[in-house]
């Protein structure tokens, strides 16, 4: 990677749960993925589908659902959608 490219870290943070969540997510719940560590703890099944978003944000993608690039992405869990995540970039060092 270049020295002038910018990297970020990605934080993401239950927003809204349905239904009680098996792995114990509550409202406000946050983990963060730095750059070679995960910060918190989140359900296994959550955390690989949310991964490629995860993976995109870090390198400064841009979603085309999203009206403003800086607004944050939504992701549901894989387990019939009960926990809602929001993903935001957030400036890390590595």
């Amino acid at each position: 990677m270049s020295e002038n490219a910018k990297r970020f870290w990605v934080r993401v943070k239950v927003v809204a749960v349905k239904k009680p969540c098996k792995a114990g997510h509550k409202v406000g719940d946050e983990v963060v993925f730095t750059y070679n560590q995960v910060e918190g703890s989140m359900c296994f099944d959550a955390m690989c589908t949310m991964i490629p978003k995860v993976h995109s944000l870090r390198y400064n993608a841009r979603f085309p659902w999203l009206k403003d690039p800086k607004d944050p992405a939504r992701h549901s869990c894989p387990d019939e959608g009960n926990v809602v995540y929001e993903l935001s970039q957030i400036t890390g060092e590595d």
